[in-house]
C-alpha cells in the first residue's frame, strides 16, 4: 500500500479545531443540560471567561495520560486502572463501572455487570481522542473507540455511538463532505442498532424535507427515551444539528435547542466541524468568550492536566506520532508535503467489524503477564449464567478457553486458585500445540464467609523437558450475591433469593404480575458506624423500614432512575447505619407499572474524599436467616 501524508501544520490547526469545537459545544450545552423541551437558544445561556467544565473533555484527558504512560497498545485494562486512579465520578455508568472495578472485575464484564445504564451518553462524548491520535484511520479509532467503551458501555448503545463518532472524526482528517462522513461512521457500527436505526431515519427525514422541529418529534416518537442520557436520540440529535445547521452557531445551537444531553450533542457537533474546518474556520464570536483554557471538573485528579488548548494538541500530536507507528499505518506526518490521503484508509476492515458478535460477558486475558497483543496465550473466562457472581456455599462454574498465539506448543496443568476455606476442582494437564484451543470446565464452592468480592486465579504450569519452566496466574474476581427474602401479594411465605446485583425484578423472581404490596426484606451489613444515603430506586410507591424506622415513604409514582447521585429524591434518604446487621424491610405497590427496585448505599452528598455519592462496597446484602 502506498504511503499517506497528512501536513503537520494542517494537522495542528486540525485539532486544536476539534479541541475548541468540544470546549464551545461543551459551554454552550453545559448549563441547559437535562432540559427536555425545545429551546430557544441563541448563544450561551451562561459565560465566566473561561469553558466550563465538562466529563466529555474531562474523560478524554485521563485518556491521553493513560496513552503517555503506557503506550500506543493501551487496551480496557490500562485504560480501567487510569479510571480508578483518576476518575470519581458517581454519575449513571461512570458509577457503576467503578463500583464494578473497585470490586476486581475487568472490563467488558465490569462494563456490563449490574449496569442499567450501557445505553448512554458517557462514551460517545469520548470519541475525539482516538480520531485524533488515528487521523485518517477509522479502523484504529473505531478499535480504541470499543476499547474504552467497553469500560462502561459494554453490551449496550454506548460502545457503537462512540465508534460510530470516532470514525467519523478520523475520516474528517481526510473528507470534509458531511454526507460521505455520516456514512463512514455508520459503516463501523451493527446496521440494526438503535444508533444506526435512528441515524438513518433522521437521514431520510431530512432528504423528505420535513424541518428540524419535525425530525425532532419524530426522533422523539420513534428512538426516544424517558432518560434524557440515552444515546440514540442523542446522537440523532447531533446530526441533526450537522444536516440543518446553516452555518457553524446554527448548527451547534439546532443540536442544543433539542433538549435532552445538550453538553453532548453540541460538543460533539463542534468537536467535528472544528476538525473538518481547522481552528481558523471557528468564528471569533463564540471563542473569545471561554478562551484557550483547560478546565477539568474537580474529582477528576492526580495527572498533569494541560493548561491549554495549545499544549493538549501537541500532547495529542505526540501520541498520534506513537500510535501510527505501533500500528504500521500508512499515514505520515510530514511538515514539508501537502496532505494526501487514499480512500480505501477510510473503510473498516474485518478486524473493526469483529465487535459486531463480541460476547460482552466473557473476559479475555493475554499470558504471559504484560503481554499487549495477540501473540501469547488467551484465556477466555465464560461465568456461570454470564454472571460473575456467587453466594454462600454457593458452586460456581466456569468455562476457561485457551488459545495458543505463540507459535510454539505449551503443555503443563491447569489449577484453580480460591479463597481459603473453599472446594475446587482438581488439577488438570494439558497439551496446547501453537494455533489451537483447550477448554478447561472447573468449579469452585465458597464457604460460609461473606466478602463484597472474592479473588480467584487460574494458575497455568508450563512444563519443559518434562519439568516445571514456570508459572502463570490470571487472576479474576467473582462478586457477591445480595440475599433477599420475597414476598408477593399471593402469599404470606416468603421466598429465598440471592440476586446477582442491586436489582430486585419481583415480576421475574416471584413469576408473577399479580397488583398489589410487594415486600423485600435483608440484613444490611456494615462494617463500622455510617451514614449514608439509601436509595429505593423504582417507579412505585414505596416505604423503606432500617432498623425499625421508617425512613422512606415515597407516596407517588416516579421516573426510574437508578442513579447514585440523581434518583428522585422521595426515593432516598440519609441513614445512620451501626456497625453489624442492619434489618431493611421494603414495600412496594404495584399498580400498572414495572415492578423493578435498585437498593443502592451509596455516599451522601457531604464527603471529604473521593467525592459524593459513590457506592459503598463494603455494605453487603445478607439473608436474615443467618
Amino acid at each position: 500500500m502506498s504511503r499517506s501524508v497528512l501536513n503537520e501544520e494542517e494537522f495542528y490547526q486540525k485539532v486544536y479545531g476539534g479541541w475548541m469545537g468540544k470546549n464551545i459545544g461543551g459551554t454552550l450545552g453545559g448549563p441547559v443540560e437535562g432540559k427536555m423541551e425545545v429551546l430557544e437558544l441563541d448563544f450561551y445561556p451562561e459565560l465566566k471567561n473561561l469553558p466550563l467544565a465538562n466529563d466529555d473533555l474531562d474523560l478524554q484527558l485521563v485518556a491521553l495520560h493513560a496513552i503517555e504512560r503506557h503506550g500506543a497498545r493501551m487496551t480496557a485494562k490500562e485504560l480501567a486502572q487510569e479510571w480508578l486512579e483518576h476518575v470519581f465520578f458517581p454519575y449513571d455508568e461512570y458509577g457503576y463501572a467503578l463500583t464494578n472495578l473497585r470490586r476486581g472485575l475487568i472490563p467488558p464484564v465490569a462494563g456490563s455487570f449490574n449496569n442499567p445504564f450501557v445505553d448512554c451518553m458517557g462514551s460517545p462524548i469520548r470519541s475525539e481522542l482516538w480520531a485524533m491520535v488515528a487521523p485518517c484511520a477509522p479502523n484504529i479509532a473505531a478499535h480504541y473507540a470499543y476499547q474504552d467503551a467497553i469500560l462502561d458501555h459494554a453490551g449496550g448503545e454506548g460502545v457503537y455511538g462512540e465508534m460510530f463518532f470516532a470514525a467519523i472524526e478520523s475520516a474528517a482528517f481526510a473528507e470534509s463532505d458531511r454526507d460521505t462522513l455520516i456514512q463512514i461512521g455508520l459503516s463501523y457500527i451493527p446496521i440494526d442498532c438503535r444508533t444506526a436505526l435512528a441515524v438513518k431515519d433522521l437521514i431520510d427525514w431530512h432528504r423528505e424535507g420535513k424541518d428540524w422541529l419535525e425530525a425532532r418529534a419524530l426522533v422523539l416518537e420513534h428512538h426516544g427515551s424517558d432518560n434524557f442520557t440515552d444515546a440514540p436520540q442523542n446522537i440523532a440529535f447531533t446530526i441533526l444539528g450537522w444536516l440543518y445547521g446553516e452555518d457553524f452557531g446554527d448548527a451547534i445551537l439546532k443540536a442544543v435547542n433539542c433538549g435532552y444531553d445538550t453538553d453532548c450533542t453540541a460538543a460533539t457537533l463542534g468537536a467535528i466541524l472544528g476538525i473538518i474546518g481547522g481552528a481558523d474556520s471557528l468564528p471569533a464570536n463564540w471563542i473569545e468568550p471561554i478562551g484557550d483554557k483547560v478546565v477539568v471538573s474537580p474529582p477528576i485528579k492526580g495527572f498533569p492536566v494541560p493548561a491549554d488548548l495549545d499544549e493538549l494538541t501537541r500532547r495529542t500530536i505526540r501520541a498520534a506520532k506513537e500510535v501510527l507507528a505501533v500500528w504500521d499505518s500508512p499515514v505520515d506526518i510530514r511538515k514539508d508535503q501537502k496532505t494526501s490521503i487514499e480512500s480505501s484508509l477510510l473503510k473498516p476492515t474485518a478486524s473493526t467489524l469483529k465487535v459486531q458478535s463480541q460476547d460482552f460477558k466473557k473476559n479475555c486475558y493475554i499470558v504471559p503477564q504484560g503481554t499487549m497483543a495477540d501473540h501469547g496465550i488467551e484465556v477466555e473466562i465464560q461465568y456461570q449464567d454470564q454472571l460473575p457472581v456467587i453466594g454462600l456455599f454457593d458452586t460456581h462454574y466456569l468455562r476457561f478457553q485457551l488459545t495458543n498465539r505463540t507459535g510454539e506448543e505449551w503443555t503443563g496443568r491447569l489449577s484453580l486458585s480460591t479463597p481459603e476455606g473453599w472446594t475446587k476442582t482438581e488439577q488438570s494437564a494439558f497439551k496446547l500445540p501453537a494455533g489451537e484451543s483447550f477448554l478447561w470446565e472447573a468449579q469452585a464452592t465458597s464457604d460460609a464467609e461473606l466478602r463484597s468480592s472474592y479473588e480467584l486465579a487460574l494458575v497455568i504450569e508450563r512444563d519443559h523437558d518434562g519439568h516445571i519452566w514456570n508459572t502463570e496466574k490470571v487472576i479474576f474476581s467473582l462478586v457477591a450475591t445480595a440475599s433477599w427474602k420475597l414476598y408477593s401479594p399471593l402469599s404470606n411465605d416468603g421466598v429465598d433469593v440471592n440476586v446477582a446485583g442491586n436489582l430486585v425484578d419481583f415480576g421475574k423472581l416471584l413469576n408473577t404480575k399479580a397488583k398489589g404490596v410487594y415486600r423485600a426484606e435483608t440484613l444490611l451489613y456494615s462494617p463500622d458506624d455510617r451514614e449514608i444515603l439509601l436509595l429505593a430506586s423504582t417507579i412505585s410507591p414505596v416505604r423503606a423500614t432500617l432498623n425499625g424506622q421508617l425512613v422512606i415513604d415515597a407516596q407517588e409514582a416516579t421516573v426510574f432512575m437508578p442513579a447514585y447521585h440523581r434518583a428522585p429524591k422521595s426515593k432516598g434518604a440519609v441513614v445512620q447505619l451501626k456497625k453489624g446487621d442492619n434489618p431493611l424491610i421494603i414495600e412496594i405497590e404495584k399498580t400498572d407499572d414495572q415492578l423493578q427496585l435498585y437498593v443502592l448505599p451509596v455516599a451522601s452528598e457531604e464527603t471529604r474524599t473521593p467525592g459524593s455519592h459513590y457506592y459503598h462496597t463494603d455494605i453487603l446484602f445478607k439473608s436474615i436467616n443467618q
